[in-house]
């Protein structure tokens, strides 16, 4: 992602890398805070890559600094990534959905209860988020808005989730996991 972030920056023009680093927080208007380590580290991969090249620059005072460019194969992978679609994370396996199906199988607490608790949490977040996107001023943090508005679409279709979830806890308490086949242990015995 990092990379992407990279090269679509530099489309709009050259530039070095603490200017990336600074520019990457200024446009996406999130606390995504890349160190300018983490970037310089990136740039010398994309450079072997050949997807960027650089050029020396003096400066008077300080060290002279490479300003980056996009290669045409650098071009070739932002145009590929941007009409690539994604699949984003729709927490498959995350700690809620264990916390569910062991609380389904015998647990010191009822599913009833997680699936409460879980609730709770996603009302908490959604009012926080929204709370977040009506101090958000559109004509200056769109980037921050679109995020917001990702998040609270995400965090109510949770809580729909939740709502189905509930509405089957009878049907969910049947839920019996398969048992492992017992398998001989030792050694074969000798003929």
């Amino acid at each position: 992602m990092l990379k992407s972030a990279i090269l679509a920056l530099l489309y709009r023009h050259e530039a070095h890398g603490y200017e990336l680093s600074k520019q990457l927080s200024l446009t996406l208007k999130t606390d995504w805070d890349v160190k300018a380590g983490h970037i310089a580290l990136t740039l010398q991969r994309m450079e072997q890559a050949g997807l960027v090249a650089f050029q020396l620059v003096e400066a008077d005072a300080a060290p002279d600094r490479k300003m980056y460019r996009l290669t045409e194969k650098g071009l070739q992978a932002l145009r590929e990534w941007y009409l690539q679609g994604e699949i984003r994370d729709y927490r498959i396996g995350d700690s809620f959905y264990l916390k569910l199906v062991f609380s389904l199988i015998g647990a010191p607490v009822t599913p009833e209860e997680v699936l409460m608790i879980q609730r709770r949490r996603l009302y908490q977040e959604l009012h926080d988020v929204m709370d977040m996107q009506t101090q958000t001023n559109p004509q200056e943090d769109l980037p921050l808005l679109l995020m917001l508005e990702t998040v609270i679409v995400h965090i109510e279709a949770d809580i729909r989730w939740l709502d189905m979830c509930t509405n089957r806890i009878a049907e969910l308490k049947h839920y019996r996991p398969g048992v492992p086949t017992p398998q001989p242990r030792g050694r074969p015995k000798q003929s």
